[in-house]
């Protein structure tokens, strides 16, 4: 039941997000980078992983070029049976992955685990929650990391309250281009 609750969040909020337009995801996502530079856990990270946005998600190449120039270690996912954070080194330095994803071509280690990270979903509820894709790839990555979690979204992606499973993995916090949920 909660597999076919999900998958009919997932249709609809996708349908919503996919119509935004360009200025939309434009305006929205600069006012996301706004309120997570401010974040104090943001600020005093060290290493941070983002994920490489794919479709209409919320863009983070702003994010990784300001995060670097603030002398932050930026590390991205490389997924295949699980994920892996591999250095993020440039954007020409990418390729597409298994899922359509870009990911790095060169596999550097980081120098250690990330202090935050960054996190995409379909939704995110009011419970902290989130819903992805439904492979769990983020669930069994973050039941195994002590990462201060951030899911970053656009404000119409937060309900009230989501249907989850037990491996479903909470937020410490939530940002939208309107407010800031922890």
């Amino acid at each position: 039941m909660v597999s076919k609750a999900k998958g009919e969040l997932r249709k609809k909020l996708l349908s919503k997000r996919n119509s935004l337009t360009e200025k939309q995801h434009s305006s929205m996502g600069e006012a996301i980078k706004q309120k997570l530079f401010s974040c104090p856990r943001f600020q005093k990270a060290k290493t941070v992983a983002f994920y490489l946005h794919k479709g209409s998600e919320v863009n983070t190449k702003n994010m990784i070029s300001e995060a670097l120039l603030l002398g932050k270690e930026v590390i991205v996912p490389v997924t295949n049976d699980k994920i892996t954070f591999y250095r993020f080194t440039s954007f020409e330095d990418l390729q597409e992955g298994k899922y359509g994803i870009l990911e790095p071509k060169t596999k550097v280690q980081p120098s250690k685990s990330p202090d935050v990270i960054i996190i995409p979903g379909i939704s995110f509820g009011l419970c902290m929650h989130r819903i992805g894709y439904g492979k769990g790839h983020y669930d069994n990555y973050l039941g195994k990391s002590f990462a201060y979690r951030i899911g970053i979204c656009y404000d119409f992606q937060v309900i009230e309250s989501l249907p989850r499973h037990e491996n479903d993995q909470r937020m410490d916090e939530i940002i939208t281009e309107k407010r800031i949920i922890s």
